[in-house]
C-alpha cells in the first residue's frame, strides 16, 4: 500500500500532467506487473517531464535515480524528497563516485523488498531524434540485486510537440525482460536497448523523422467526413513501420525515395503556408455535419463564457508567466516543458493565495475561502474554454481556406494523391 507522501506525489503528477497535456495515451498496461520487483527503464528526451509522466501513469510506487546535482535546485529538491528519489553521483558533475555504493545498496534493498526502481539508462536528458548510447547502470542494478522474480520493463515516451502546452503525449510499456543466468552487464544492456527501441521512435535525423511522419500520415487516411487527428498510438505504430522500411527502401529504390522526399517536402511546405493539416485536406465537409458541429460547439462556448471570463481574469498572469520563462529557455530543446511546469506549479498557488488574501481583506474570511476554490476551478474551466475556442477558430479558418481558395485545395489534394501513389508503389515493392 502506498504511503501518504507517495499518494500525494502520484496525485500531484497526475494533476500536472492533466494540466500541461491535452491527453496522455497509455499503451501496454498489461506489461506492468502488479506486484514484485520491477526495474523500469525509459528514454529521456524531455528532462523532468519524463519522470512526471511515469509517476502519473504507472500504477506502482517508483523510486527514481536522479543525478545528484538536482538536489542543489531549490525548486526541484522538494519533489525529489517527496518521491523518494535516489541520487547518482557522476564524474562529469564533480561528484564523489564512491557514494554510488550507497546508491546501489538502496536500489538492491528496494528491489529485494518487492519494490520498483526507475531510471533513464541513457544517463542524460537530450534533444535528439533517436536513443542515445545506454550506460550499463541499469543492467548492473538488475544483476546485483539478485531479487527473485525481477523483471525489467522498458517504457517509451513519445511527444507530439514536447515543448508545447496542451499538446499530446504517449507512454508505451513494452514486454518485460527477465535477466538470464549467463547475462553480464554488457549483454543485458544490449537487451535493454533492443527492448527500448521497440517502444520508441528512432530516426537518423529530425528531417527524416518529419518525412516519415508526413508519409505515414498520408498513407494512414484517404478520406473522412470532418477533420480529426489520429491517436498518437496509431501514429506511433505507422511511424515505426515506415521508419523501419525507410532505410531498406532507400537502398533498393533510391530514386523513388528521393521522389517521395521531394513531394513530401513540397506538400509539407504548402500545408504550413496555408495553415492547414493533412486531415483538413482529406475532409469532405458535408454541410449537414458542418452546421451540426458548429451549432453544438458555439452553443457550448456561449454557455461557458461567463465562468471562463472569471477564470481568465483570475489566472491570466500566472498562466502567461510559464510561457515567458520557457521562451527564455527556447534554445534548450529538452528544457522548455520542464521550466513551464515548474514555473506554473510555483506561480499558480502564489497568485491564488494572493487573490484569496485580497478577497478576505474585502469580504472577510468566507470571501477568502471562496476565492481559494473559485480561482483554481474557474482557471481550469477557462483553460478548457480557450482550448476549444481556439480549436473552433482554427477549424473555421481551415474550412474557409479550402472553400475560398479552391485552386489551393485542388493542388494539395493532387499532390497528396501523388505521394500516396508513390508510397503504395514502395510498399508493394517491399512486400
Amino acid at each position: 500500500m502506498r504511503s501518504i507522501p507517495d499518494r500525494f506525489t502520484a496525485w500531484l503528477a497526475r494533476t500536472l500532467a492533466a494540466v500541461f497535456y491535452r491527453s496522455v495515451e497509455v499503451r501496454g498496461e498489461e506489461h506492468v506487473p502488479a506486484s514484485g520487483p520491477v526495474l523500469f527503464v525509459a528514454n529521456h528526451g524531455n528532462s523532468l517531464v519524463d519522470p512526471l509522466l511515469l509517476i502519473a501513469h504507472i500504477p506502482r510506487t517508483l523510486r527514481f535515480l536522479a543525478k545528484s546535482t538536482l538536489w542543489q535546485n531549490p525548486a526541484v529538491r522538494p519533489l525529489l524528497a517527496m518521491s523518494g528519489a535516489v541520487p547518482v553521483f557522476r564524474r562529469q558533475d564533480g561528484g564523489d563516485m564512491s557514494q554510488n555504493e550507497a546508491t546501489f545498496s538502496r536500489c538492491f534493498e528496494e528491489l529485494r523488498a518487492g519494490g520498483c526502481i526507475a531510471l533513464f539508462p541513457e544517463g542524460i536528458s537530450y534533444h535528439a531524434s533517436e536513443l542515445q548510447p545506454l550506460k550499463t547502470g541499469a543492467a548492473r542494478i538488475a544483476l546485483g540485486a539478485e531479487a527473485p522474480g525481477l523483471r525489467i520493463v522498458p517504457v517509451g515516451l513519445t511527444f507530439e510537440d514536447k515543448g508545447t502546452f496542451r499538446s499530446r503525449a504517449l507512454l508505451v510499456a513494452g514486454e518485460p525482460i527477465t535477466p538470464e543466468p549467463d547475462d553480464d552487464a554488457r549483454a543485458l544492456t544490449a537487451r535493454i536497448e533492443e527492448a527500448l527501441r521497440r517502444v520508441t521512435l528512432n530516426f537518423e535525423s529530425f528531417e527524416v523523422q518529419r518525412l516519415v511522419e508526413r508519409a505515414s500520415e498520408v498513407y494512414a487516411a484517404d478520406a473522412r467526413l470532418l477533420p480529426g487527428r489520429a491517436d498518437l498510438a496509431e501514429r506511433f505504430s505507422l511511424m515505426r513501420a515506415f521508419g523501419e522500411g525507410y532505410a531498406e527502401a532507400r537502398e533498393k529504390d533510391p530514386q523513388r525515395i528521393e521522389q517521395v522526399e521531394r513531394l513530401a517536402h513540397r506538400y509539407d511546405g504548402m500545408l504550413v503556408a496555408s495553415g492547414l493539416r493533412d486531415d483538413h485536406v482529406t475532409a469532405r465537409y458535408p454541410w449537414s455535419h458542418v452546421l451540426a458541429t458548429m451549432g453544438d460547439r458555439v452553443g457550448l462556448l456561449l454557455a461557458a463564457l461567463p465562468v471562463a471570463a472569471i477564470g481568465t481574469v483570475l489566472n491570466y498572469l500566472p498562466y502567461r508567466l510559464p510561457g515567458f520563462v520557457a521562451w527564455l529557455a527556447r534554445n534548450h530543446g529538452d528544457l522548455p516543458a520542464t521550466y513551464k511546469i515548474l514555473t506554473g506549479m510555483l506561480a499558480l498557488p502564489v497568485f491564488w493565495a494572493l487573490e484569496a488574501w485580497l478577497a478576505a481583506s474585502a469580504f472577510g474570511f468566507r470571501g477568502g475561502v471562496a476565492m481559494l476554490a473559485i480561482a483554481p476551478l474557474s482557471g481550469w474551466f477557462a483553460l478548457l474554454f480557450h482550448e476549444r475556442h481556439g480549436q473552433l477558430w482554427r477549424e473555421i479558418g481551415a474550412w474557409l481556406t479550402l472553400r475560398l481558395r479552391p485552386e489551393r485545395a485542388a493542388a494539395l489534394r493532387s499532390l497528396r494523391a501523388e505521394i500516396r501513389r508513390e508510397i503504395d508503389a514502395l510498399v508493394a515493392a517491399q512486400s
